[in-house]
């Protein structure tokens, strides 16, 4: 006699709580299910609290206990993205990155943007009593735009001095410094000394002289001087306030 057990009986539909293979499932159940959607609430309010954590951190680290030298290089700390109108600046007391305020608003500059990455060297104070303005020494570096609080190590290519609009008349008393970073991937042109800034790049030296003696209005800032990057370390050294 034939046997049709296996042929007449119909396949059972597979139960859900098994694999094809016959293993569980690690979630067939409600209560595994919830565990597990607990658990990735979990790791997502993790990731959440380190980001605004590691936000907060930057705003209220002292950016200028950073050394003005770092392995051969400059520091810059960068206050104002290339592209940006606001006029931000460090706070050194509050240990944050503010915009400054005009009669209860942020201060917006009525020219073109920042055509370069602004911000300061670490570590360095112009003493007013020298004629300085009291801030630490300004350096622009120019790349493609870097966020607010950025650390980039820097080569100074070159030195401009301005007659300010704070009263002091030194030539010598407002040093911008401007600089390409160390990192041959954030460069955006090919220059690595003063040298090679004027040969290949003449225009952008005229254009950033004519941005900063315009921005603030004709006849406010001044070019005095000019050095190559030997007088812009020069520079640096000689407002250095903390030896590391």
């Amino acid at each position: 006699m034939t046997n049709n057990y296996f042929e007449n009986r119909e396949p059972k539909a597979p139960d859900s709580d098994f694999f094809s293979d016959g293993y569980r499932h690690p979630f067939s159940n409600r209560s595994n299910r919830l565990i597990f959607g607990r658990a990735c609430n979990a790791v997502v309010l993790l990731l959440i609290i380190l980001t605004v954590y590691g936000c907060s951190n930057k705003q209220m680290r002292n950016f200028n206990a950073i050394p003005s030298f770092s392995m051969g290089y400059v520091n810059a700390v960068i206050e104002i993205p290339a592209g940006t109108s606001r006029e931000i600046y460090y706070n050194e007391e509050q240990r944050m990155f503010l915009t400054e305020q005009i009669d209860g608003n942020d201060r917006i500059i009525d020219f073109l943007p920042y055509p370069v990455n602004y911000g300061f060297v670490p570590g360095t104070f112009i003493d007013p009593v020298m004629g300085g303005d009291g801030d630490p020494v300004d350096i622009m570096v120019i790349s493609e735009s870097m966020p607010t609080g950025s650390v980039l190590e820097v080569i100074p290519l070159l030195v401009l001095y301005f007659q300010g609009d704070t009263g002091y008349e030194s030539r010598l008393t407002d040093p911008k410094i401007v600089a390409i970073p160390a990192n041959p991937r954030l460069r955006i042109i090919a220059a690595n000394n003063y040298e090679d800034l004027f040969d290949n790049y003449p225009d952008l030296v005229d254009i950033l002289i004519t941005w900063f003696t315009a921005y603030k209005g004709q006849g406010v800032h001044e070019l005095r001087a000019m050095g190559d990057g030997d007088v812009a370390i020069n520079e640096i050294r000689k407002w250095e306030i903390r030896r590391f």
